[in-house]
């Protein structure tokens, strides 16, 4: 049992891994976007940045994988968590960037920025939403693992 375990968590740190470097590689393809190629290019610069930091975020939490103390439904909540919280946060800015279109929540962005398709749009909302909800979790998940990795460590040390 605890060998099924250590291949699950050995499987879910190498994809971890190796998605946390797609997401980066898919930002930078994402930078060689030309500004006349979409209705609003600073939805092509948010995708850029956030796919590239996303995917460093991933890369941390796969070497962060092996202190975590997370049984195999926490730990297939987390891997899904962390997915879908990192590729929709960029995938909101590629969208808005295509269609041309924002949400209220980045009020900041559109101030600067308008796009030319408004700034209520529901698709990239829904996006940002779903990314924060996702990341919210995996991050909960991750200090509730190392916590309870470390009380582990502490009471077997007593």
């Amino acid at each position: 049992m605890a060998t099924d375990f250590n291949r699950l968590k050995s499987v879910i740190r190498r994809w971890t891994l190796i998605l946390g470097v797609s997401q980066i590689t898919v930002g930078c393809l994402i930078g060689f976007i030309p500004p006349d190629a979409v209705l609003w290019f600073r939805g092509i610069v948010m995708a850029h940045i956030e796919f590239t930091i996303n995917g460093i975020l991933m890369i941390v939490f796969g070497f962060l994988l092996n202190e975590l103390h997370l049984n195999h439904i926490s730990l297939k909540g987390w891997f899904t968590a962390l997915q879908i919280g990192t590729w929709t946060n960029g995938m909101a800015g590629l969208i808005g960037a295509f269609i041309g279109a924002s949400t209220p929540l980045m009020p900041t962005i559109n101030e600067k920025f308008p796009p030319p398709n408004g700034t209520d749009n529901t698709i990239v909302t829904g996006f940002l939403i779903l990314c924060s909800v996702a990341i919210v979790t995996a991050l909960l998940l991750t200090l509730y693992g190392l916590i309870r990795s470390s009380t582990i460590d502490e009471n077997q040390n007593v």
